[in-house]
C-alpha cells in the first residue's frame, strides 16, 4: 500500500511540475508574449505584450523589431526608430532593420535619411528589390524624378514581375509627361 501511495504522490508531484512548467511557458516566456501579440489586432495590447517580453528579456531582438513595427504603424515613427536602433545594437548586420528604419524615416517625411538607410542596404546587397523600390519612392517624394526612375528601373531589372514597382514607374512617367520635364535629367534644359 505504501508503494502505491508513493506512486500516487509522485504522479501528483509530476503533474504539478508539468502544470507549473506550462504556466511558466504561457506567462513567463518572452516568446509567448510575442505569439499573443500576433493574435491581437489592438496595437495598445501588442505594445503592452512587447513590453512584457522585453521586461523578461531586454535583449530579445524580435520583441524590439515587432515593437518598432507596431509603433511605426500607429504613427509613432520616432519611437519606432529608437526600437530599431536598439535592435541594431543587438544585431548590427541586420539589413532588414535598416529597411525598417528607412520606412520609418519615410513616414516622418525625412526622405534624405530614408535614402541613406536604403543605400546602406544596397552597399551590402545591391540586388535588394525592396530597397531600390523604396529609394525610388523617396527620390520621387523629393522631386528627383530621374533618380527615382533609375531606382525603379534597377528594381524591375532585378524583378521584372513586380507589378507594384511597374505601376509606380508608369505613374511617374505620367507625372513627368504631364509636367513636361524631368527636372534632374541631364537634358532638362532642352525641354
Amino acid at each position: 500500500m505504501t508503494e502505491k501511495n508513493e506512486n500516487i504522490k509522485m504522479n501528483k508531484t509530476k503533474q504539478k511540475e508539468l502544470e507549473s512548467a506550462e504556466k511558466t511557458e504561457e506567462t513567463g516566456s518572452p516568446r509567448q508574449f510575442l505569439i499573443k501579440a500576433r493574435e491581437t489586432e489592438n496595437y495598445e495590447d501588442k505594445l503592452r505584450l512587447y513590453d512584457e517580453a522585453l521586461t523578461l528579456d531586454p535583449l530579445y531582438l524580435d520583441a524590439w523589431i515587432q515593437k518598432g513595427f507596431a509603433l511605426d504603424r500607429i504613427g509613432m515613427s520616432v519611437d519606432a526608430l529608437a526600437c530599431y536602433d536598439r535592435a541594431l545594437e543587438l544585431d548590427p548586420e541586420n539589413l532588414g532593420l535598416r529597411c525598417l528604419k528607412g520606412v520609418a524615416f519615410n513616414n516622418l517625411k525625412d526622405f534624405e535619411k530614408s535614402i541613406e538607410c536604403y543605400d546602406e542596404v544596397l552597399k551590402v546587397n545591391p540586388e535588394d528589390v525592396f530597397s531600390w523600390y523604396k529609394k525610388g519612392s523617396a527620390m520621387e517624394s523629393l522631386g528627383r524624378y530621374g533618380e527615382a526612375m533609375k531606382c525603379y528601373d534597377k528594381a524591375l531589372e532585378i524583378d521584372p514581375t513586380d507589378a507594384l514597382i511597374r505601376e509606380n514607374k508608369m505613374r511617374l512617367l505620367g507625372l513627368i509627361y504631364k509636367k513636361g520635364t524631368l527636372t534632374d535629367s541631364p537634358d532638362s534644359g532642352f525641354n
